[in-house]
């Protein structure tokens, strides 16, 4: 998936020489310039000077060779992520009023809460019950909750040196990637309350299977992302190769029918297929803000 940086402006509070560390690791990581000369060019400094500045973050392995940065140093220095991400479990709960990180992970949780509601009445539509709250009646609530997320991201990053402004642009994506599950539900619903046809029961009941799989990644992203819990991604990994199997299966099953029946019964998978790719995303992603580490990136 395609992923825009977000990068706030420079805290012009800063000066001399930390203002240009600061300003050179920030061309490395947006730019990643192959040479010396187009680095200083991007920093707007002398080569010579920049010389000085790079022997500096090399010595404390910031940067590595061909002016890569390394996240997990960049993060373990900037004060501003440990204080988002450090022990995000307790965080929530002895961080000041003013802490940004925190007010943008409760209200994460609440888009969480309201799209995976979604999900839920998705499934419930798909086996023909009526739930109390259809996917589409709550597509108001999640474009609340999404634009309150990106609105208090976009005062994190204004108030937010580098780094972490690109932790909040990392927060940007989660949020994205929740409110389209949350648009991936109520297609499921359109398609199913359109649908002229039964499923055969054996068919359904894998494609309820996959819905469940889906719900148990919902959870664990949760408790990567809110409670810390990085630990949990290794489940969330085995029960994705588990769908990961069951969807290629499903497909088959599906294309065995008649041309209606294959056309309600693909839609569903492929619109469950990318809703738990971004709960999977999301939790890469999380996993990425918790520890500065990039897990293998799935395969849905």
């Amino acid at each position: 998936m395609f992923r825009h940086n977000w990068f706030g402006p420079r805290d012009e509070a800063r000066q001399g020489r930390e203002a240009t560390l600061a300003q050179v690791i920030e061309a490395i990581d947006r730019t990643a310039p192959p040479t010396k000369p187009r680095l200083a060019e991007e920093a707007g400094i002398s080569e010579q000077y920049l010389s000085e500045i790079l022997q500096e973050l090399k010595r404390d392995d910031i940067v590595r060779k061909a002016y890569v940065v390394d996240d997990e140093a960049i993060y373990e220095a900037a004060e501003n992520v440990s204080t988002l991400l450090g022990g995000v479990q307790g965080a929530r709960e002895t961080s000041p009023p003013t802490d940004r990180g925190a007010a943008v992970l409760d209200l994460l949780e609440r888009l969480d809460e309201v799209t995976a509601s979604q999900y839920q009445a998705a499934r419930d539509e798909f086996r023909g019950e009526v739930p109390d709250q259809p996917a589409d009646a709550l597509e108001s609530v999640t474009n609340e909750r999404y634009s309150a997320v990106v609105s208090e991201l976009k005062s994190y990053t204004l108030t937010t040196d580098w780094p972490g402004n690109r932790v909040a642009s990392d927060l940007a994506t989660v949020a994205t990637n929740l409110e389209i599950i949350g648009d991936r539900a109520c297609f499921i619903s359109d398609v199913t309350g359109h649908d002229t046809g039964e499923s055969p029961g054996f068919v359904e009941e894998r494609v309820l299977e996959v819905f469940d799989a889906g719900t148990r990644i919902n959870e664990l992203f949760g408790t990567v992302l809110f409670d810390g819990e990085v630990a949990a991604y290794e489940e969330l990994h085995a029960e994705e190769e588990t769908v990961h199997r069951d969807l290629n299966e499903l497909f088959e099953l599906v294309t065995a029918y008649s041309p209606e029946m294959y056309g309600h019964l693909a839609s569903v998978t492929r619109a469950l297929e990318r809703a738990i790719y971004y709960w999977v995303d999301a939790t890469e992603i999380a996993v990425n803000l918790h520890t500065g580490v990039r897990p293998p990136h799935v395969r849905i």
